[in-house]
């Protein structure tokens, strides 16, 4: 088993996103899991000395949007398109957000990987305030979590949340991501070249392909099997990026075919270029 030590506020999650995507769309037996790891006790850290007694909030947000923004030339997934309006007087840490996901993992285990896409495409896409509560509720509508139990549970989320963090620091995890296979206890970390994390997965998991069966139909005919993938990939997520579909299939793929014949669509929302099945293709 997989477990990605991280951050709600990490950026570089946004960028293994695809690449999780990609793996459990080409992997029967390909399991995982998210644990946080508490990446911004006080984003006052991470502001030059002569500015923090300021308390300057605005420098704050900048600098994550620009931590974003260098990490995205390592992803080649999009940031935000503007400095967003997270931290404040009264947020100034990422660990409130890491004690949501963890406190929605305690109630539906199953769908917190979902959970966390969700939460920060709000973030990312829709430049929402996912501190606040009333964002969370939103939010919240698209799963099967109550939302007072989920409140609820929030308020004991400490322990849970300590737990993870501890457990990051028992596998040495110093800087996020962290990369952990459960079997053989190898870890990646302080990862540059993002290619370097599939790799890394495929070396040490023994995974076993859906479409075994589709080897020899990809040799008769590549461009038809490439586009029926793509239309599948699109289908079975609620969001997907254009820049996914190069990460998961590749650079030269059949996405401009699909746009040509009008069965892909593009939408864009806030700068950025969601994919949609257009019609009769998505049945």
């Amino acid at each position: 088993m997989l477990k990605i030590f991280t951050d709600v506020l990490d950026p570089f999650l946004w960028g293994i996103f695809p690449l999780i995507r990609k793996l459990e769309f080409k992997y029967k037996n390909f399991n995982y899991e998210f644990r946080m790891g508490g990446l911004i006790g006080n984003y006052e850290e991470f502001l030059p000395k002569n500015f923090r007694e300021k308390n300057s909030v605005e420098l704050g947000n900048r600098i994550l949007y620009d931590m974003y923004r260098a990490t995205s030339t390592i992803t080649s997934m999009p940031g935000f398109k503007s400095p967003p309006n997270l931290f404040s007087e009264k947020y100034k840490s990422s660990y409130p957000l890491d004690k949501y996901f963890v406190t929605f993992k305690s109630l539906d285990k199953e769908d917190a990987s979902n959970y966390l896409r969700k939460l920060v495409e709000e973030m990312i896409i829709y430049h929402k305030n996912i501190y606040e509560m009333e964002v969370q509720k939103e939010i919240l509508k698209n799963f099967d979590v109550n939302i007072d139990d989920f409140i609820m549970s929030y308020e004991f989320s400490d322990e849970l949340f300590l737990k993870e963090r501890m457990e990051a620091f028992d596998y040495r995890i110093k800087k996020l991501p962290g990369i952990l296979i459960t079997e053989n206890n190898r870890v990646l970390q302080n990862i540059m070249d993002f290619n370097r994390i599939e790799e890394f997965i495929l070396e040490n998991l023994e995974l076993e392909e859906i479409n075994k069966d589709l080897t020899e139909e990809k040799e008769i005919n590549k461009d038809l099997t490439e586009e029926k993938e793509i239309i599948e990939f699109i289908k079975k997520y609620d969001l997907v990026l254009k820049e996914e579909i190069d990460i998961v299939f590749g650079k030269e793929n059949k996405l401009d075919e699909l746009l040509d014949k009008n069965v892909v669509k593009i939408d864009e929302i806030n700068g950025f270029y969601v994919l949609k099945i257009c019609g009769r293709h998505s049945d």
